[in-house]
């Protein structure tokens, strides 16, 4: 089976590391370097002299829009978004970066960061960017600018593949609770938080594991493509927003109702070890949206409650290899408030349990 970034179109650029801890050393403080086609040694170029104007209320809609609309032209807008961050932050006076978080900058950059952007491969130029802000950081967090690199650089990591020396030293306190929740959820950090919990000990898995019923008349290879399909995610992401304004019309009933049987069948497709990878991609935020929505809580027919019911027998067999796979799709098919938590939280992968209890699933008894 190929993998979600495959079918997303993109392709990772060389060989990406599980984990980038970044270590420290005596040497002299090294300067911010300059953007990717800026030459340090001879003032910056013409390229560098274009101004791109943007208002944080512009950032704004288009972290939205990418979360609620996800298009190839949404993402076209998110990175060039991100681009104005990078250098916001890497600008931004070091004795104001306290106040800029905790203000509307900051309120926009947590966005991004929420969102499937810093999940996804990144071009040439991010990756350069990516390279030497790396670079900034290995040097050390005792240099002046090491914090502004921090910021500007998780903008480019997915969750949980970097992780600072000994952070609750190196890095500021208003900076600990957002490091926590992207790079060490174990760190406790945040009020509250537990120690990263072990994975839950199952039995062996049955001989004979039920299979997975087909929801949709497009499955395998041709249901992996419609990951990156701009023209499926905005046809389900305008039918998701028309029921909103009108849940009533049956027609857009129907429609979203098959969207959402191969909504579900992508989930079971799917390699069960790229599950977290495909939701953080807009497909991930589709599916967050479509339950959200409410639809489920629409009246089911007698075969799609047939259908819930088979998804629902494998995902409480833990056992199961396509348990979680199961899981994901019969979720589509339950009002979320009618989900609850396990008792046991370590029968759920953290970045689950997290989406169903922003969502509004219950919690555990």
């Amino acid at each position: 089976m190929r993998s979600v970034l495959h079918w997303l179109g993109l392709g990772r650029h060389g060989h990406e590391p599980e984990s980038l801890p970044l270590r420290f050393t005596g040497e002299k403080p090294v300067p911010i370097p300059p953007a990717p086609g800026v030459d340090a040694g001879s003032g910056f170029s013409a390229a560098a002299l274009e101004m791109t104007p943007w208002t944080i209320a512009r950032l704004g809609v288009i972290a939205k829009e990418v979360v609620e609309r996800p298009s190839s032209a949404a993402l076209a807008a998110a990175r060039a978004a991100r681009s104005c961050l990078v250098r916001f932050w890497l600008a931004a006076p070091v004795d104001g970066l306290e106040t800029l978080f905790a203000g509307p900058i900051g309120d926009v950059y947590r966005q991004f960061l929420e969102g499937a952007l810093p999940a996804l491969p990144l071009d040439a130029a991010e990756q350069a960017w990516k390279e030497k802000l790396t670079e900034v950081l290995q040097q050390g967090f005792d240099r002046q600018g090491s914090v502004n690199a921090l910021l500007a650089l998780l903008l480019f990591l997915d969750r949980e593949v970097m992780q600072v020396h000994d952070p609750l030293t190196h890095l500021p306190s208003w900076l600990l609770p957002l490091y926590a929740s992207r790079c060490e959820p174990g760190l406790g950090s945040e009020p509250g938080r537990e120690p990263t919990r072990a994975p839950a000990q199952l039995p062996p898995a049955a001989p004979f594991a039920p299979a997975l019923p087909d929801l949709a008349p497009i499955t395998g290879a041709a249901c992996m493509a419609l990951i990156g399909d701009a023209d499926f995610l905005g046809r389900l992401s305008g039918l998701i927003h028309l029921y909103g304004m009108d849940p009533t019309d049956p027609e857009i009933c129907r429609d979203l109702s098959m969207g959402r049987r191969q909504v579900a069948q992508v989930w079971l497709d799917v390699e069960t070890e790229q599950l977290e990878t495909l939701y953080r991609t807009p497909f991930g935020q589709l599916t967050d949206n479509l339950v959200a929505s409410g639809f489920a809580r629409e009246g089911l027919t007698q075969d799609e409650r047939d259908l819930r019911q088979q998804l629902t027998e494998v995902a409480a067999d833990l056992r199961h290899p396509r348990a979680l796979n199961a899981l994901i799709a019969a979720l589509l098919y339950f009002p979320i408030e009618q989900v609850t938590l396990p008792a046991d939280p370590a029968l759920l992968p953290p970045w689950l349990e997290r989406s169903l209890s922003k969502l509004g699933a219950r919690p555990a008894a």
